[in-house]
């Protein structure tokens, strides 16, 4: 049997010590021509670029997604191309299975979970982790809500991004299948880790503060320009947490309290006054833009 290539893409766990192992099999069993940045597949998986970025093949399984029309008819071009004995699966007569496959479909060893000694407060501050925007691999500029939605990643399963720019898997699993201003595409690349969340249009200071409460972050969009009486721009940030009435946030890009003109490292666990959240995120009192958690 001929074994479909997308499968193994669209299935394949960066945390499957396996999985891993089995790609990087298949890596060495490949003729060096298909790994090469010019390589007709690789330019299809890359919209068409040929920068000469070096060929990871790792990195082409991690962030395939099936919704990417370029990524699927990439796959394809390297199913026709790849040497019919790396397709052997479940063979006949004798035949042995591709040993990257055989590799791949290993079952994982045991995940342990680990014990959860306390409550996840801090002088009424989630310990969310911080990712500044400033630093992404590309559109540093306009990717806040991505880093916004990583940092929230990382709280609820910690592990998932690596490092101070961590966040970078996460956003270049966004613009797999979107764009980073689309609410509902970080909905689907959070599902897609494993966490349930919804947008919403209509909140209120009360549904942040019972998230808080429940140990959870809130992303919400703030309008950070302008002056007070005419509120401009569009920015997406994190609330962590509480100083009395006002909010403990974390924003990618720096903080409001500078005007943004300090280090982007200002805006880890800065202090936004409720009253400056009242006039812009909710100035109805229930029409605050945010991403709650399930």
């Amino acid at each position: 049997m001929v074994a479909n290539l997308s499968n193994f893409f669209k299935y394949y766990d960066e945390k499957n010590p396996n999985h891993v192992e089995s790609i990087g099999i298949l890596k060495s069993a490949l003729p060096p021509e298909l790994l090469t940045p010019t390589t007709e597949w690789v330019v299809t998986y890359r919209d068409g670029k040929t920068d000469g970025v070096a060929v990871d093949l790792h990195n082409f399984f991690k962030f395939f997604s099936e919704r990417n029309v370029n990524h699927t008819k990439a796959v394809a071009q390297l199913q026709a191309a790849i040497p019919p004995d790396l397709l052997i699966d479940d063979g006949k007569d004798g035949a042995a299975d591709a040993a990257w496959i055989e590799k791949y479909r290993v079952k994982p060893p045991a995940r342990s979970t680990p014990a959860v000694t306390s409550a996840p407060f801090t002088n009424s501050v989630l310990a969310v982790p911080y990712f500044s925007q400033v630093d992404n691999y590309r559109d540093g500029e306009r990717t806040c809500n991505s880093s916004s939605c990583a940092m929230c990643l990382e709280f609820l399963q910690p592990g998932t991004l690596i490092g101070e720019t961590g966040d970078d898997s996460y956003v270049q699993k966004v613009f797999a299948i979107g764009d980073t201003i689309d609410h509902e595409v970080q909905t689907q690349v959070l599902q897609d880790y494993g966490v349930n969340s919804s947008f919403s249009y209509g909140l209120s200071f009360s549904d942040v503060d019972k998230s808080l409460a429940a140990g959870k972050p809130v992303v919400i969009g703030i309008l950070h320009r302008g002056s007070d009486d005419e509120p401009t721009g569009g920015h997406m940030i994190v609330v962590i947490g509480k100083s009395g009435q006002d909010y403990v946030v974390n924003d990618p890009y720096g903080s409001f309290n500078d005007g943004y003109e300090g280090s982007p490292e200002n805006g880890k666990g800065a202090v936004y006054t409720k009253s400056m959240l009242e006039l812009r995120w909710a100035p109805a009192g229930n029409d605050g833009w945010g991403r709650i958690f399930s």
